[in-house]
C-alpha cells in the first residue's frame, strides 16, 4: 500500500524543460566562448553536457587585422563554435556554390567514364582550363570543375545531366532543404551569379557533408591535375585555387587532411572555406567570406587557425581537466 501511495505521488509531479541559457554573454565583441551549433532544449533534471574546447585564458580575443566582412571557426568533431564575426549576415556565396552542385552531380551521374565535348554553350570566357571542341570524360571534368573552380567545367557536367540550369537549380535547392541548410538559396551551378546566397553557419555545414563523399573529398586535397583531352589535344595544367593546399600562402598544416574551396565575384569578395587540421586530432573549420583581396582570404584563414590552436585547448589534451576544475 506503501509503495502505491508513493507510485500515485511520483506520478502527479511533473517535470518541465527550460531553455538552457546561453553562456556567451559578457564577452568582448568579436569574439564568443564555446557553444554548440544546435540550438537544444536540457530537463530540469541534472545531465551530463558534453566536454568541448575552452579558452586558456579566459576574456582572450583575437586582435588581428581582417578584412573579411564575415567569419567563423567551428570544432570539426562538436560542432563547437570557437570564433564568429557578422554570421547573421547572408552573403554571395560565388563558387564555394560548387560544392551544393557537386553534392547533387554527385546524386546524379552514375557513369563517370562518359565523355562528351565542350560547347559554346558550356564555356565561361574567365574561366582557362577547358576549351570547346576538347572531349573529357565526366572525371576529368570533375577534377578541373572542383580543384581548378572551373565554371566551364560545371557547365558541362550539369549539360551532361540533361537537366536545364534552371532544373538543376531546383536540384540544389532541394539538396539544401533536405540537409537543413536553410540560409541557402541558388539559381545556379556555377556561383556566377551574386543570388547564390547563405550565411556562414550554413557554409560550414556545407564543407561538412560535402567532405563525407569520397569523389569530393579527394578533388579538394588534390593541390594539381593535368586535364588531357581525349581527341590528342595539349593537356591543361589545373592548379587549385586553393593557396593554403599548394602553400603558395605559406603553412604548416597537414595536407593529406586539409580540404577548401574558394569563391569570387564582385559583389561577394573573396571567399573561402576550409577544413584545418592541428596537432594530434584537433580539425577545424573555417569561413573567410568577403575578404578584401585574394591573398587576404588565405592568410585571414591561416592566422586564425593558428590563433585557434594556440589558444583552445581540447578535452583530450592533457592539461584540459586540470583547466576545467580551475574554473
Amino acid at each position: 500500500m506503501v509503495f502505491g501511495v508513493g507510485l500515485l505521488f511520483f506520478s502527479s509531479v511533473t517535470f518541465t524543460a527550460k531553455p538552457v541559457q546561453s553562456f556567451i554573454s559578457g564577452l568582448p565583441a568579436g569574439y564568443v566562448r564555446p557553444f554548440s551549433e544546435k540550438e537544444y532544449v536540457a530537463p530540469s533534471l541534472p545531465v551530463s553536457r558534453p566536454l568541448l574546447p575552452m579558452l586558456r585564458e579566459k576574456n582572450i580575443i583575437y586582435s588581428a587585422t581582417m578584412t573579411a566582412k564575415t567569419a567563423m571557426v567551428v570544432d570539426d568533431g562538436s560542432g563547437t563554435v570557437l570564433f564568429k564575426k557578422n554570421t547573421d549576415e547572408v552573403r554571395s556565396l560565388a563558387s564555394v556554390s560548387k560544392l551544393m552542385s557537386a553534392l547533387v552531380l554527385n546524386d546524379l551521374i552514375t557513369d563517370w567514364a562518359t565523355s562528351t565535348t565542350i560547347t559554346d554553350e558550356d564555356v565561361d570566357p574567365s574561366s582557362h582550363h577547358i576549351f570547346v571542341g576538347e572531349r573529357y570524360t565526366l572525371l576529368d571534368l570533375w577534377k578541373v570543375a572542383l580543384i581548378g573552380s572551373s565554371n566551364s567545367a560545371i557547365q558541362a557536367l550539369v549539360r551532361s545531366t540533361r537537366l536545364s540550369e534552371g532544373e538543376f537549380a531546383v536540384k540544389m535547392n532541394e539538396k539544401a532543404k533536405a540537409l537543413g541548410l536553410y540560409s541557402l538559396r541558388f539559381v545556379e551551378p556555377s556561383g556566377l551569379d551574386s543570388r547564390n546566397m547563405g550565411k556562414a553557419g550554413d557554409v560550414l555545414r556545407l564543407l561538412k557533408i560535402s567532405l563525407q563523399a569520397d569523389r569530393i573529398s579527394e578533388a579538394l586535397r588534390q593541390p594539381d591535375y593535368f586535364a588531357t583531352p581525349q581527341n590528342g589535344k595539349k593537356s591543361h595544367q589545373v592548379w587549385s585555387t586553393d593557396w593554403l593546399l599548394t602553400n603558395w600562402i605559406p603553412n604548416n598544416f597537414n595536407k593529406e587532411i586539409l580540404a577548401g574551396k574558394t569563391g569570387f565575384i564582385e559583389e561577394s569578395g573573396y571567399n573561402f572555406v576550409v577544413r584545418v587540421p592541428g596537432s594530434g586530432s584537433h580539425i577545424i573549420r573555417v569561413v573567410i567570406l568577403g575578404a578584401a583581396t585574394n591573398e587576404a582570404r588565405f592568410i585571414e584563414a591561416r592566422d586564425l587557425s593558428e590563433w585557434i590552436f594556440a589558444n583552445f585547448v581540447w578535452p583530450e589534451d592533457d592539461e584540459y581537466h586540470s583547466l576545467a576544475a580551475s574554473r
